[in-house]
């Protein structure tokens, strides 16, 4: 006897169990699935709508320039070498900064090089003979790698280092380093444009132009990035001034820079410097953005 109702209490507890499943089963296939829904029909394809592309090309001068110069020293003894383009180096480096300021950013490098006593081969060809006991000279290079954050004082401070006399130097190459503040206007002129072509096919249509309800930062359908075409480098090719008469001499300048060369006092004047400095146009660049927008239509 109690055998038997232990059996049916289990089978009771089993068809309640089963029961209450059932009905869960039955609640969770009820609901309806809105992530699914909002994924396979978006809110905006509920109603009428308008999608448009704002564009914005902004023309802004250029904010950085470049450029590089190279000291050659040698002798047969590698310090020595070494020794004059360091101080050549040095004192470019003091011209620079005294010139541009803390607008200049520089690196420098220094390299050492042996020169070889050369033979001919069975040929006639010039062969290097590298050996130990036969290097003639060491060559020293230093080079200064300059960029400079204010374009207009770039041309002043380039001219500083050629008055040093570098054995090489690069062109003077000026580019565009985009800034939060240029991304934004860029981005606020695409949406204005963005707004204004909204309008613009609403009146087209007939309709009323409703709320803005998407905003995507891109070339679209909603989708995209930030595009730039910022102008490639290019080299200062400056003309010389015309000649002008003489004033009457005035009294010694001070000297930008000076240092001591190989023993010897050198100095650098401003007036070195400016004729040194030859006048440039500046290449505007381009910011270019676009954003993907979606109205709504009032009925």
């Amino acid at each position: 006897m109690t055998r038997l109702s232990g059996i049916r209490a289990l089978a009771c507890s089993f068809f309640a169990i089963a029961a209450a499943g059932t009905a869960t089963l039955a609640s969770a296939q009820s609901a309806p699935d809105f992530q699914n829904e909002a994924f396979t029909t978006p809110y905006w394809t509920r109603s009428p709508v308008i999608e448009v592309l704002g564009r914005a090309n902004m023309e802004v001068a250029p904010n950085r320039a470049s450029f590089s110069v190279t000291y050659l020293e040698t002798d047969k003894d590698s310090k020595k070498a070494m020794q004059l383009a360091v101080e050549r180096g040095r004192l470019a480096y003091e011209t620079i900064k005294k010139t541009a300021g803390d607008t200049a950013v520089i690196q420098s490098s220094v390299n050492v090089t042996a020169l070889y006593e050369q033979y001919r081969d069975k040929d006639g060809n010039r062969i290097d003979n590298q050996r130990s006991d036969k290097i003639r000279a060491y060559e020293a290079r230093v080079t200064l790698s300059v960029v400079v954050d204010q374009v207009a004082k770039a041309g002043a401070a380039r001219a500083g280092a050629l008055a040093l006399g570098p054995e090489n130097s690069s062109g003077l190459s000026t580019y565009l380093e985009r800034t939060t503040e240029m991304n934004l206007a860029s981005y606020e002129a695409a949406v204005k444009d963005g707004a204004a072509r909204a309008r613009a096919t609403a009146a087209a249509s007939g309709a009323t132009l409703g709320k803005l309800m998407v905003v995507q930062e891109g070339s679209g359908p909603c989708l995209g990035q930030w595009s730039s075409m910022a102008g490639s480098d290019y080299d200062y090719y400056r003309s010389a001034p015309a000649a002008k008469a003489p004033p009457p001499p005035p009294p010694p300048p001070s000297p930008v820079a000076a240092g001591m060369i190989d023993g010897r006092q050198v100095t650098i004047t401003q007036a070195e410097i400016d004729s040194l400095n030859l006048p440039s146009d500046d290449k505007k660049q381009q910011i270019s953005s676009s954003v993907c927008m979606i109205y709504a239509l009032n009925k």
